[in-house]
């Protein structure tokens, strides 16, 4: 979430016919002394002006410091706007700090990071301004608000980059909770009526996301009622999303964790369900709703769940894998039922013939039985019976080759895969040809060189 947060710049720039304006901290806390006053006299307190004076004012009070700072400015670029700080600390990981009368700035690697306020004149300004605001609108005539919006349209503006702003400063502090309120202001700044139809999918994500890193942080914190609040939260956000469509099936994907963060599978599989009313064709939805039912062991609804997927898109590859998988999830599963398994992969593979997992799946289940045919053989006394395990695991093991030697060929850089094919490949080879063989020769110099 940092990297996308520092793509975001403020601060007003530098005009080199005019040079930087910056805000005095001293004449600021008089402006404050005054307006406290206004707002305390009942006649002026009456006055939208007023409070649309406050408003700027504690907009300025939140600029204080920061008019030209930006995030990823370098430290020779801030002091040329605020000269040389009055010291200078260098933490534990690196982090230097600039140290002014009244802010501290953050540089990791030479660039500006984040800011800390020293003595502030207010302790939450940006609140302040917006709450003027509100109060300047709800003196004006009910006819007239409109023109009022209009008028502080820009100052609502940038009161929104200030809470973007001020929520990425906390971010990077780790004060998640700060953050997300300063996120969650950007929203309320937005239901004015002058942003009446606009739906801020930036900074409800922003919120999602925030939501979501505070909940993990309570859960460091052992504090898993209030984390499953935030979960609950961040699932709340990116409802709002999927309602708009942004972010496409991710956005359930997303969700589904949060829901296995507070523990409820069920949960997650209405959310997967949902996803696939509005993006049918996702694969990826389609087996983390099956994972959930396998992992419940909840065969006889994972396999409705699938074999309604297979009806309403027949094409859909990892429908005809996962089915594959539920109809063997017991024991003591017949050949009849690992052949109808086999066939289930096989087309999978007719329908995506790249699919890494589903090759090896099928290479392990051919193993599996085959190694239990030579298991048996070990065991019987009948020659001729013997033969004919024989014949079957050699039958199987074959099989379980090819399928294997594919999954190796398509595992596009998953060492996992890889390494898991490669290995089988091993003791197959060294059952049916030995150490000699070139095979087995081939398949340890695979596994040295991975």
């Amino acid at each position: 979430m940092v990297s996308v947060f520092l793509g975001a710049a403020f601060g007003q720039g530098m005009d080199d016919s005019s040079g930087p304006i910056l805000l005095n901290y001293a004449t600021l806390q008089k402006k404050v002394a005054k307006s406290d006053a206004d707002i305390a006299n009942e006649k002026k307190a009456q006055s939208a002006k007023t409070w649309l004076s406050r408003g700027k004012l504690f907009q300025d009070v939140d600029n204080q410091g920061l008019e030209q700072a930006t995030l990823g400015m370098d430290k020779k670029t801030l002091t040329l706007f605020y000269n040389e700080p009055v010291s200078k600390e260098t933490t534990d990981d690196n982090t230097e700090i600039y140290i002014y009368d009244h802010i501290k700035y953050y540089f990791q690697d030479g660039r500006l990071r984040g800011w800390e306020r020293i003595d502030p004149i207010h302790s939450n300004p940006l609140d302040e301004a917006l709450k003027s605001y509100k109060k300047a609108v709800d003196l004006t005539e009910a006819e007239k608000q409109l023109k009022v919006e209009e008028k502080i349209k820009k100052d609502l503006d940038e009161l929104k980059s200030q809470y973007l702003r001020f929520g990425l400063n906390k971010y990077y502090l780790k004060d998640f909770g700060a953050a997300l309120k300063s996120f969650e202001s950007i929203l309320a700044v937005e239901e004015f009526a002058i942003y009446e139809g606009v739906v801020d999918t930036t900074m409800i994500n922003y919120s999602g996301i925030t939501a979501r890193d505070m909940g993990a942080s309570l859960l460091q914190q052992d504090k898993p009622e209030e984390a499953k609040k935030m979960y609950l939260k961040a699932i709340n956000y990116y409802k709002q999303l999927a309602a708009v469509g942004f972010g496409g099936s991710t956005v359930y994907r997303q969700m589904t964790g949060d829901y296995y963060m507070i523990g409820d599978t069920l949960g997650a599989i209405q959310n997967l369900k949902d996803g696939l009313e509005q993006y049918p064709d996702s694969s990826t939805l389609v087996s983390l709703a099956a994972q959930a039912y396998y992992q419940l062991k909840d065969n006889e609804e994972g396999l409705k769940f699938i074999e309604d997927r297979i009806e309403k898109r027949p094409k859909c590859a990892v429908a005809y894998y996962w089915k594959g998988l539920f109809i063997t999830n017991k024991e003591n599963v017949e050949e009849e039922t690992i052949q109808q398994a086999l066939a289930l992969y096989d087309s999978s593979l007719m329908f995506n013939p790249l699919d890494g997992n589903v090759w090896y799946q099928s290479g392990y289940v051919n193993y599996a039985v085959g190694a239990n045919y030579f298991e048996q053989e070990g065991y019987e006394e009948d020659p001729d019976f013997r033969k004919e395990l024989n014949a079957k695991g050699n039958e199987y093991y074959e099989v379980a080759v090819e399928k294997l030697e594919k999954t190796y060929e398509v595992a596009n850089g998953n060492q996992v895969l890889m390494r898991e094919s490669l290995d089988l490949l091993k003791r197959i080879y060294y059952k049916l040809y030995g150490s000699e063989d070139e095979r087995y020769i081939s398949v340890t110099t695979r596994m040295k060189e991975l």
